[in-house]
Order: structure tokens, then C-alpha cells, then sequence
């Protein structure tokens, strides 16, 4: 279990990190750059969400703040 909280904090670090980059430059990006890389953050924090949901007891806020971020990428 220790391992995948280990981990958990590892992609939230490195969503984070990712996330603050896209927002800053999304309006620079040419569309398919754009569609690209919204399509591969999306993916990881699905991924990210769906090992939240493995840890007892579930992390529901973590999941929640996830899924809101989803909604504004």
C-alpha cells in the first residue's frame, strides 16, 4: 500500500507540473498540439484517479479535486 501512495504523490507532482505549464501556453499551441496534449493529461489523470481508488481508505477529495481538473483543461 505504501507503494502506491508513493506513487499516487509521485503523478500528482508530476500532473501538477504538467497541468501549470498547459494553462500557460494552451493559446500558443496550434490546435492539434492543443487536442494532443489535453488527450494525454486527460489520460493520466484518469490513470491517476483510478489508483486513488485503490488506496484504503479512498482519498475522495484527491479524486474529486482530479476530476474537477479534468473539467477545466
Amino acid at each position: 500500500m505504501d507503494q502506491k501512495i508513493q506513487y499516487l504523490n509521485q503523478m500528482i507532482e508530476i500532473i501538477d507540473n504538467k497541468v501549470t505549464i498547459f494553462k500557460k501556453n494552451k493559446s500558443k499551441l496550434p490546435q492539434a498540439a492543443y487536442a494532443a496534449e489535453k488527450q494525454v493529461l486527460t489520460r493520466t489523470i484518469q490513470d491517476t484517479i483510478q489508483l486513488a481508488e485503490e488506496i484504503k481508505p479512498v482519498p475522495f477529495s484527491l479524486i474529486n479535486d482530479l476530476k474537477s481538473l479534468i473539467k477545466q483543461l
